[in-house]
């Protein structure tokens, strides 16, 4: 399981083309990747399907504990 960041970085996909396929602005994208913001459960689905199963919805949920 990968974090978008690396994600990105290891398939040389641009922020901005990345933001294209998933419908939001590159800078949501960086948001994400800096981990400042965290995507809605439609946007977390479509990163999951965009990056073939490599961030998951669940890459987005923090440990409570």
């Amino acid at each position: 399981m990968a974090n978008l960041a690396s994600f990105l970085t290891e398939t040389g996909e641009t922020q901005v083309e990345f933001a294209k396929r998933v419908g939001v602005s590159q800078g949501t994208v960086s948001k994400l990747c800096a981990g400042q913001i965290t995507p809605s459960l439609p946007l977390a689905v479509r990163i999951a399907r965009e990056t073939g199963g490599r961030v998951p919805v669940d890459a987005w949920v923090r440990d409570a504990a």
